[in-house]
């Protein structure tokens, strides 16, 4: 009886020992697998970052080649055609008169007449407004 207790005893103690093995082993394969799954959510959640900013590249290339189509269709119309023929080399249509303007032509008798008078009365003062400036706080008149 005495050697039956003392088998049950070491069975129980293998038991508790295999038993603590066999936890601390399912543990430790928890702990690695919790580990891996994290790294791999991390990891997909960088590749859907990484995706999103492709999607937005890819929207914005999109909108400057729409820009970039409207550019073309507009230069290859015929309306900016002339524009260009018009400012660029002084074309002009059968049917059209240019006309010249230009500011340094001299006024009719009645408006020059009326110019001189004012330019008379108020001279230009050409003096650079520094040195107005220091004249004005350096003066010896105050």
């Amino acid at each position: 009886m005495v050697q039956r207790r003392k088998k049950s005893e070491q069975n129980r103690k293998s038991v508790k020992f295999f038993s603590g093995l066999f936890f601390l082993a399912g543990l430790a394969v928890l702990v690695i697998i919790g580990i891996s799954l994290g790294k791999e959510t991390y990891r997909k959640r960088q590749i859907q970052k990484e995706i999103e900013n492709l999607q937005g590249d890819i929207q914005k290339v999109g909108q400057e080649n729409s820009d970039l189509n409207n550019l073309i269709s507009y230069l290859s119309s015929q309306e900016f055609q002339e524009k260009e023929a018009r400012e660029k080399l002084n074309l002009q249509k059968d049917d059209e008169k240019m006309i010249v303007l230009r500011k340094d032509v001299a006024p009719q008798n009645g408006q020059q007449a009326n110019e001189n008078a004012k330019s008379a009365e108020t001279t230009e003062d050409n003096t650079p407004n520094w040195k107005k400036w220091l004249g004005l706080f350096f003066s010896k008149e105050n």
